[in-house]
């Protein structure tokens, strides 16, 4: 069996840029010229070891049937795998995935995504130019937000101690080295500490977590109960607001059902996202719609629109756009996550 795949550059418009897509598209219930059902299953093992083979942060594997092309409503079914786990949602696959059916289906305004947490609507967000191809699409991401007791532990201080980070001192962390930091869940199973730098300066003396294994860094599954499962950390600066920013991921885009050509209401953000074993992300949509969802309920009621810039040190700039409701009880009701991509390159893989 072989198998079409295409690489992409997500949160990005320039190649080399953003964080890098694996997408392999798996057909099923087709018909061959002799009218037999043609379908290209994997197993779990082979979607796990195709994941492994591109080495990437995330391979997403798109389901295609019939359904697909006859009924615009008709989802398509996602598999995201990192090179260790399956992930029940992450925000660059599905924006990459969402954004790669944009390319195939360009009379479609709309697309649906069915993952293991739930379905996404996905929409095409047009630019100002009518002939452009599709450079955005906007989702609504399947959320189970739950704001955790903020978390305090010997490994954490650790970790912002001068053994981990000799580049900082105390007071460029805004709760202090042995302060507890917020815990927030976009879904079940995904969470992630927020540690909050005083400024960018501080943001690019932070190291990578070289000598910190996976056990250590996980947060205990009696502090997140029901919501227990991957954790990381998710470092930021929330930006000073500015009349005039040189460029925002916004710029060019008609959206008005959130009035996204404001950018002088957008709320900007850097952040970098810390794994264990060293591991740095370029853009990392789940843990943005996170921050993004915490940050708004301390804003309270309302629409609030943000921009995420992840990447910078590492050499892969990355913007993420994020829409967050707050209802009338202080909880997050909705959140939207907008991001483009761009191809780098394609074929086909025999199993």
């Amino acid at each position: 069996m072989s198998v079409s795949f295409q690489t992409i550059d997500v949160f990005t418009h320039t190649r080399f840029l953003g964080n890098p897509l694996a997408i392999i598209i798996l057909h099923h219930s087709d018909l061959d010229s002799d009218s037999n059902r043609l379908s290209q299953s994997l197993t779990q093992q082979q979607k796990q070891l195709l994941a492994r083979e591109f080495n990437l942060s995330e391979t997403v594997f798109i389901h295609t049937t019939q359904g697909n092309y006859d009924d615009p409503n008709e989802p398509f079914v996602i598999d995201i795998f990192t090179t260790t786990e399956e992930l029940p949602f992450a925000g660059h696959p599905t924006i990459g995935a969402g954004w790669f059916l944009a390319q195939q289906w360009k009379t479609r305004t709309e697309f649906r995504l069915s993952t293991k947490a739930g379905e996404i609507l996905v929409k095409k967000l047009p630019g100002k130019r009518s002939n452009e191809d599709v450079k955005f699409v906007k989702l609504r991401v399947p959320i189970d937000f739950k704001t955790h007791p903020p978390y305090h532990s010997p490994i954490l201080s650790t970790l912002k101690s001068k053994l981990h980070q000799s580049q900082l001192e105390p007071d460029d962390y805004v709760n202090g080295v042995d302060g507890a930091e917020p815990v927030a869940s976009i879904v079940k199973g995904m969470s992630f500490v927020l540690i909050q730098l005083q400024n960018e300066l501080g943001l690019a003396k932070f190291q990578p977590l070289h000598a910190i294994t996976d056990a250590q860094l996980r947060i205990p599954d009696d502090h997140l109960g029901d919501w227990k499962g991957f954790s990381s950390l998710y470092v930021f600066v929330v930006l000073p607001q500015v009349t005039n920013y040189h460029s925002s991921i916004f710029d060019g885009v008609i959206d008005d059902t959130n009035d996204a050509n404001d950018t002088n209401k957008t709320i900007r953000i850097r952040t970098r996202m810390f794994d264990s074993g060293g591991f740095e992300d370029p853009a990392t949509g789940s843990a943005a719609s996170t921050l993004c969802g915490w940050l708004a309920v301390q804003k309270g009621i309302g629409k609030w629109k943000f921009e995420v810039i992840q990447g910078v040190e590492i050499g892969r700039e990355s913007r993420i756009g994020v829409f967050v409701d707050v209802d009338e009880n202080s909880v997050v009701s909705k959140i939207e996550l907008v991001g483009g991509a761009v191809k780098v390159l394609d074929g086909h893989i025999d199993i």
